[in-house]
């Protein structure tokens, strides 16, 4: 956490480990040292390899639509936000969030440009990491459509404490439509997403701004973030 003259700064982007969870099957995070200041060279570098759909990450329009853009074609300002939402909708292992969570909140989404959902759920991360992988809550495609088509114009991503927007034992094909029409492939517009946020010590304040920032890495869809909020 910093601290500033009129605000307080708080990362909200989990350090990338190697142990961290991710999607069940899919590759992670691994360092190499390259070169070692202990073994006589005269500085340390390494070699990483990390999927790009580990930890906290942005899915950019790609990932699901294939006319989309990629996230180092997105405008520069979409990382920042100057509107930052943030609503407590508390949610258990297998659960989603629907729209009934969030109508009673449509006038505040209206006025946001990042709406960060709160659900409890990335309290077990760290202590269950096995429960979190494969039973966090995810996004119904109804909540999903229920974003587009009310928020689209202004609401540039959603940020959320759990795994996926989709859910990896839900064999419907939820999780795949909910992407499909919040990156855009349904729709002029499209809403980024972030997802895997650590949004368990925010405190109850009003927040005054965000920012999701990735490497810009050319040629894949999506990619990590490093993600902080000032209040």
């Amino acid at each position: 956490m910093e601290k500033g003259e009129w605000f307080m700064r708080q990362l909200i982007s989990y350090p990338i480990t190697e142990d961290a969870p991710g999607w069940p099957g899919n590759p992670t995070y691994h360092i190499e040292p390259f070169e070692s200041m202990d073994k006589g060279d005269v500085a340390n570098t390494y070699v990483m390899t990390i999927f790009n759909h580990f930890g906290t990450h942005m899915d950019a329009p790609r990932h699901f639509n294939p006319n989309g853009l990629r996230i180092w074609e997105l405008p520069f300002d979409r990382f920042f936000y100057e509107k930052p939402l943030l609503l407590d909708i508390p949610k258990g292992s297998k659960s989603k969030v629907e729209p009934e969570d969030l109508i009673p909140y449509e006038a505040k989404i209206k006025d946001c440009d990042l709406l960060l959902i709160r659900t409890g759920y990335g309290k077990i991360r760290a202590t269950d990491p096995e429960e979190y992988k494969y039973n966090s809550p995810s996004v119904s495609k109804r909540a999903a459509k229920y974003l587009m088509d009310h928020f689209c114009g202004s609401l540039k991503t959603i940020a959320f404490d759990f795994l996926s927007l989709g859910s990896p034992i839900d064999r419907s094909d939820d999780g795949m439509v909910a992407h499909q029409t919040m990156l855009g492939m349904h729709h002029d517009g499209y809403i980024c997403i972030v997802e895997d946020a650590n949004l368990e010590n925010l405190p109850d304040v009003p927040l005054k701004a965000a920012a999701s920032v990735p490497l810009f890495t050319v040629g894949t869809d999506s990619g990590p973030v490093t993600m902080w909020v000032e209040y």
